[in-house]
């Protein structure tokens, strides 16, 4: 091997100038290649994101409607902080206590585990299920079951309305439990998808809401968003077990009531705020009318107060001069399809403020007094009151407590 083969051989020395100089050419060369390709693909993802979105279809087809502007919190509205004086009871122990009876020692609620829970005394125990194992998740809720509105008829029996499965009778002793209606089985030529709640005559006739025949329970979401409205009151006859529609065209039928009377229907219409009654009796017989077409919040279930009027539950607050998506969104349906289409719902209701409030209406839908929690960190909403000579028992869809108050403590408390 000559001289000049060894040199062209000898070991690079890469603390040499001219070496040092190539490689960061390289690598200068090398970063601008990535910050050109970052650059293109943002550029992309900014033209074709829109596109994308508007191609993608909506969950819902949403339909215009018009709210009234929320009402102001004063006068009989005027804030408060009695519900935080409520306590949480049996926190933990069970799950969306939807619906309460409260029966001397004995209370009785549906948990969304698909169980009905018996309590005496403090312990807690399953007296029945409805549907099938397993439980719990949100694929299986259907055949799991999920029990909602619930009331004790005049024989002592527990009637339980199923959003999926339909209407049972309960038998508080044994936990035996008997099909009444199959919601398998349609009524005006349509099945219901998410029955609701129930009240129960003196004759054992019991009105059903049936919220929707388009959406399910686990959808109730996109049924507000959408705004349709299939939402209908059912009634099962005990002589001839057959079950009849009663009134539809609502956006999502929630509680209902029975006056004391028995001579009309109280009925929440929850995606439009409102109170709406159905003369079952007298010269209006057959009518429905709104009695109250601007409620403060998302009214959930409506029960009979021990003062001779109605508590509803607000699932969320609708108050002057605070936003609320329901309201804002109500006559803009490109609005709200743009969000079903981008954002989980569940999301959104995560990070709006927690209220909790119940008011009580009069059987002409007024307002006459409300209980408020403006931190929301007892009670942060509530699905149903079960008012028991002034003791209130405060419901949850989805929470893992049951709220009490004992309000004769608090009543004519000024805060």
């Amino acid at each position: 091997m000559n001289r000049s083969e060894l040199r062209q051989r000898r070991p690079i020395d890469k603390e040499d100038d001219s070496y040092q100089n190539v490689h960061r050419k390289s690598r200068a060369h090398s970063s601008d290649r990535w910050k050109s390709a970052a650059c293109i693909a943002l550029l992309l993802a900014i033209i074709l994101t829109p596109i994308v979105i508007l191609l993608t279809p909506a969950p819902i087809n949403p339909v215009l409607f018009k709210l009234p502007d929320p009402p102001a919190f004063e006068g009989v509205l005027e804030p408060n902080n009695i519900l935080h004086k409520a306590e949480r009871i049996f926190e933990n122990e069970l799950s969306g206590p939807e619906s309460i009876v409260v029966d001397g020692d004995h209370i009785y609620t549906g948990t969304a585990d698909g169980k009905i829970l018996h309590i005496y005394k403090g312990e807690i125990q399953t007296l029945a299920k409805l549907g099938k194992d397993p439980c719990g998740g949100f694929d299986n809720e259907p055949t799991c079951g999920r029990p909602l509105g619930m009331r004790l008829d005049r024989k002592g029996y527990l009637m339980v309305v199923d959003a999926y499965l339909g209407l049972f009778k309960v038998n508080v002793a044994t936990g035996d439990h008997f099909q009444l209606y199959s919601s398998e089985n349609p009524v005006n030529g349509r099945k219901p998808r998410f029955l609701n709640d129930l009240t129960v005559a003196e004759d054992g006739t019991v009105y059903m809401t049936d919220s929707s025949v388009k959406w399910d329970r686990r959808h109730n979401r996109h049924q507000i968003m959408e705004g349709e409205v299939s939402g209908r009151v059912l009634v099962y006859d005990p002589k001839s077990g057959e079950v009849t529609e009663l009134i539809n065209s609502m956006s999502f039928a929630n509680g209902i009531q029975l006056t004391r009377s028995g001579e009309a229907l109280l009925i929440v219409e929850t995606a439009r705020a409102r109170l709406l009654k159905y003369h079952l009796k007298g010269p209006k017989k057959g009518s429905l009318e709104v009695i109250n077409n601007n409620l403060p919040g998302i009214p959930d279930n409506i029960r009979p107060s021990s003062s001779g009027g109605y508590w509803i539950g607000m699932a969320l607050i609708r108050k002057e001069n605070k936003f609320s998506i329901m309201d804002y969104g109500a006559d803009k349906p490109w609005l709200r399809s743009l969000i079903m289409k981008i954002v989980s719902m569940d999301l959104v209701l995560q990070y709006l403020p927690k209220y909790g409030l119940i008011v009580e209406v009069n059987e002409e839908g007024q307002v006459v007094r409300s209980l408020h929690d403006p931190t929301g960190q007892v009670i942060p909403a509530v699905s149903e009151v079960e008012d028991k000579e002034g003791v209130l028992y405060l419901g949850s869809y989805n929470l893992p407590f049951m709220g009490r108050l004992y309000l004769q403590r608090y009543q004519k408390v000024k805060t």
